[in-house]
């Protein structure tokens, strides 16, 4: 494989065919700082079945102990470098993002491949690890609208990888060892998975030197070279389905619909991107927004959106109204999503959003900061060089024949999946209705239950 180095803001590319990491650095003297971003192409769906967040935990875990320094060594290391480091883990990404002042990038830069090569995983930092995230994951639990999302996440894709928290269930994660861990480390942490990029103050020959090393130092084996089990794609259910989150006393329901999306790099992309903008995206000018809260009051929110990965994942819905307008309102956005099916988004909706849209794509790629954001994207989601620089003319050209006809092809109302959190007794015989499912066919789920 190669490795592509960004050499200046015009994205001056050349091959360095030294190892399979991939590297993209774009020099950037405005701020003594540079920020670099150490990713794995390897998220949450490598979570093997029983062992829910283990990914995020190896994470995390790189960051409590190596084996010449203790997680206070390594925090005090970077508070005297004034450097920070810090986990985000994606369904398709683990990434270990860093701040450091240009100054002290060298020091930086050795400590990053210690905690990278040499992670020692103690037992002590795994046990209060654990504690921590049963924490995080009894906080999603007790609020309603991140719980709602996760509900539906695992509702959608019942069994598929995508379906996986990021953060893992309890159970799962007070099961969790130092040898699985160590496992789970010897697989990703090799420079196949690996990616760097990043934006600052200081030379591309020097992070180019620094990722080579790097790269040296965590090379394939025999063991690890073998390719992982491809991501099967996910497939929206026969017909739709309608499953009740029970949490007792609600005054306020979540109610989340959809189903399954595409890849960005299909043809349809762009035209539902618009279509969706209209629809229910970020303007309180979209469909959703007006029907839902302006005409109505029902929800002092709605809308709509896609999420992305290199299989297609997921198109949704959601609002969360009072308990006593919920059925209603399921109802309507229902029948709203017919209607964009059927009859696409109107002359006046369709200017508004490509003018919109046009006219703020430039500023998706207009900071260091922002082009560093575009690269992980499209290194983690295979999409083509550049991609995110497409999204002006790609939008400019569309017609409003060509969404309305995405949006008639993708849109599949009648097999779609419907979650809504709210005290079951109450609502569902209204929100059987509101869906057109079979009172015995509603599911019911506790809260609780993960």
């Amino acid at each position: 494989m190669k490795r592509s180095i960004l050499l200046t803001a015009f994205a001056a590319l050349f091959a360095v065919p030294a190892s399979a990491l991939e590297l993209a650095f774009e020099p950037d003297s405005s701020l003594p700082l540079v920020k670099i971003n150490v990713a794995l192409k390897a998220g949450s769906v490598t979570d093997p079945r029983d062992q829910s967040g283990l990914t995020n935990f190896m994470g995390e875990m790189l960051l409590r102990g190596t084996r010449l320094r203790t997680k206070q060594q390594i925090d005090l290391a970077l508070d005297q470098m004034g450097a920070m480091l810090a986990v985000e883990t994606r369904p398709e990404a683990l990434i270990i993002r860093g701040s450091v002042l240009a100054s002290q990038i060298d020091p930086f830069l050795k400590l990053l491949t210690e905690i990278l090569t040499q992670p020692s995983f103690p037992e002590n930092e795994v046990r209060k690890l654990k504690s921590e995230v049963v924490s995080g994951i009894l906080e999603e639990l007790a609020d309603d609208s991140t719980l709602a999302s996760r509900r539906f996440n695992k509702f959608l894709f019942r069994g598929h990888p995508y379906g996986n928290p990021v953060l893992g269930t309890v159970k799962a994660v007070e099961k969790l060892n130092r040898e699985l861990i160590q496992n789970h480390y010897e697989k990703l942490v090799r420079d196949r998975l690996l990616l760097i990029v990043g934006a600052g103050d200081t030379s591309s020959g020097k992070i180019e030197d620094w990722g080579s090393e790097l790269a040296k130092l965590r090379p394939d084996t025999p063991e690890t070279a073998a390719p992982a089990e491809a991501l099967p794609k996910p497939e929206d259910p026969a017909s739709r389905r309608l499953v009740i989150i029970d949490k007792p006393e609600r005054t306020q329901s979540q109610i989340d619909g959809g189903q399954i999306g595409l890849r960005m790099t299909d043809s349809r992309f762009f035209p539902l991107y618009l279509g969706n903008y209209a629809f229910g995206g970020g303007s309180f000018s979209a469909r959703l927004m007006v029907e839902i809260r302006v005409k109505r009051g029902w929800s002092y929110g709605a809308n709509s959106f896609f999420r992305h990965g290199t299989q297609p994942r997921s198109w949704q819905f959601h609002l969360y109204p009072a308990s006593k307008y919920t059925p209603e309102a399921l109802s309507f956005s229902l029948g709203m999503v017919d209607a964009l099916k059927n009859n696409g988004i109107t002359a006046e909706e369709f200017d508004f959003a490509q003018r919109s849209l046009v006219n703020s794509a430039g500023f998706m790629y207009n900071t260091p900061r922002k082009r560093v954001e575009n690269k992980l994207l499209e290194r983690t989601l295979d999409l083509p060089e550049g991609f995110m620089r497409s999204y002006g003319p790609e939008l400019a050209k569309l017609k409003r024949e060509q969404v309305n006809a995405a949006l008639k092809e993708f849109l599949h109302p009648d097999r779609m999946t419907i979650t809504v959190l709210g005290t079951a007794s109450e609502l569902k015989e209204g929100l059987a209705k509101a869906a057109g499912v079979p009172l015995d066919k509603v599911e019911v789920v506790p809260y609780t239950e993960e």
